[in-house]
């Protein structure tokens, strides 16, 4: 057992100490997803049967989860070339600049914006349960 510390932390490089304050940050990450989830199932039904209209909010809902992610990947990929002055106006935004390089915030704006298309092909076709 007392091989286990240096191997982990040479593997992960993370120390022993610091796998403490990992579980707690992913119990609180789970904990924070569990009414999502539950939300999810309580609300998710067979879209054939579902009104044009739910079809329509079910679409909103995802909307406002997909703007978020897309706006936070366009901030990343124009970032770079923003002036000082602009950062120093928005002390905030400065925050979410995570990323660096063109290819990841792309990547991301990508990917959701893909997610949005094929779900609204799929919620407005009514394929959804297939």
């Amino acid at each position: 057992m007392d091989f286990l510390s240096p191997i982990v932390g040479t593997v992960t490089g993370i120390e022993m100490a610091q796998w403490k304050d990992i579980i707690i940050f992913t119990l609180k990450v789970f904990i924070f997803l569990v009414p999502f989830v539950a939300f999810g199932l309580l609300v998710e039904k067979d879209i054939i049967r579902v009104p044009m209209l739910n079809r329509v909010v079910k679409t909103l809902v995802v909307f406002l989860f997909f703007l978020p992610v897309f706006l936070f990947g366009i901030l990343n990929y124009i970032a770079p070339g923003m002036p000082d002055a602009f950062w120093g106006n928005h002390l905030i935004l400065e925050e979410f600049w995570l990323m660096e390089g063109t290819w990841p915030p792309v990547i991301l704006s990508g990917l959701v914006f893909l997610y949005l298309v094929l779900y609204l092909m799929e919620t407005l076709r009514g394929d959804l349960s297939s």
